[in-house]
């Protein structure tokens, strides 16, 4: 019996169509691979990492701003590096990009505004995911009568 790999054969290069049993399943709903789905290029990870690396990021971009404080465009820099790590760690949230705001107002970025932000998005807890509906199960197929 010859083997699919067999030198013999070339591979095949047919696209092979996969059922899916439940509805929204696949590879990029589902977020199969721990380092990413590469369809978004957005990083997965734990909504506890996301919360720790948020307050490590946070926490460092307030402590190297206030002895910087009279040399705006370092300030202005920091802000908007910060600003893109909060948008890789979290994705696009409306909340991040408000903070902005008070951190590019001079005199205002005295306050933790980062390390607060930290903390907001780390108490909105984890985002419930869709229940799957399972499509051809035994309890939800049509019965087909007894002849």
């Amino acid at each position: 019996m010859a083997d699919a790999n067999s030198p013999d054969k070339p591979p095949s290069t047919e696209a092979k169509e996969v059922p899916l049993e439940f509805v929204g399943k696949g590879p990029a709903a589902e977020g199969e691979g721990k380092a990413g789905s590469k369809a978004s290029g957005r990083v997965e990870m734990s909504h506890t990492m996301r919360f720790a690396l948020s307050v490590l990021v946070g926490v460092a971009a307030d402590a190297v701003e206030i002895p910087l404080e009279g040399i705006p465009p370092a300030v202005i820099l920091i802000d908007l590096l910060t600003a893109g790590a909060f948008f890789f760690i979290w994705g696009f949230r409306w909340e991040i990009a408000l903070v902005l705001i008070p951190e590019l107002i001079p005199g205002l970025n005295v306050f933790p505004t980062w390390f607060l932000l930290a903390l907001y998005l780390g108490q909105q807890g984890q985002p419930t995911r869709p229940q799957y509906i399972p499509q051809n199960t035994p309890q939800n197929s049509p019965q087909k009568p007894a002849n």
